[in-house]
């Protein structure tokens, strides 16, 4: 006999929104790791300055990100994934730092401008923290669930390929604060599957992880100097104003 199904309550799903997320962005998540950048980077394919502009790029994102999320209201929404044991922004800056000494560049990577194609997914983060800070769930699980898992595949590429050592130019995919990765990542599932959202939200979450996805592969294909797709490669889907 099959297990009788749970009473869903307000807002609730057969299936939480971690499941929805990962099942929701299969295919997006596949056409990044079909891009020529990304093929490349995990064959070990990349020098230190593009690495450096990668890094740029990453880090006017996660400032946007992590701006956006420590703005929002102490009981909001939002306040279980504001975990600044997953913050960016200060490891991405001192890899940089590092790479400046290295590479013996003389102006320093704060006075660089990002692509063009970070400035607009660090923009969308931004209007969606002021508009529908809702949305920002979909970034949050596909930027720090993907540092957490791929990201320390790319670590040890990059530390291999770049002749890195001990944390020099890889802080930034290092979770020093978080003992456990696996049960993090476990911890950080049930937390959005126990966040409080209509059904019409968690749709417009999934959604928008798929349009993460669409950004994060506009930066991977800056990258290559490439201008920037004006159209992205998945059906445009409705999300609230």
């Amino acid at each position: 006999m099959g297990t009788a199904p749970r009473k869903l309550g307000t807002g609730q799903t057969p299936y939480g929104l971690s499941v929805r997320l990962r099942e929701g962005t299969r295919r997006a998540h596949r056409w990044v790791e079909r891009l020529a950048f990304v093929r490349g980077f995990l064959r070990g394919l990349i020098d230190l300055e593009s690495y450096r502009r990668l890094l740029i790029d990453f880090h006017a994102v996660y400032e946007a990100l992590e701006e956006s999320l420590c703005a929002q209201h102490p009981e909001s929404v939002m306040e279980p994934l504001i975990l600044p044991q997953l913050w960016r922004q200060e490891s991405l800056a001192q890899d940089l730092d590092y790479l400046d000494q290295r590479l013996g560049i003389q102006q320093s990577w704060r006075l660089a401008s990002p692509s063009l194609a970070a400035l607009r997914y660090a923009a969308r983060l931004r209007t969606h923290a002021q508009k529908c800070p809702e949305l920002l769930i979909a970034h949050a699980y596909t930027r720090y669930l993907g540092d957490l898992s791929g990201g320390q595949i790319l670590r040890r590429i990059a530390a291999y390929a770049l002749h890195l050592e001990g944390s020099a130019g890889l802080r930034f995919y290092e979770f020093s604060q978080i003992p456990n990765i696996e049960e993090f990542k476990h911890q950080f599932r049930h937390r959005l599957d126990e966040l409080p959202l209509a059904e019409s939200m968690l749709s417009a979450v999934v959604a928008e992880a798929v349009q993460a996805f669409t950004y994060s592969g506009a930066i991977f294909e800056a990258q290559r100097q490439l201008p920037a797709a004006t159209e992205p490669p998945f059906p445009a889907l409705l999300v609230p104003p």
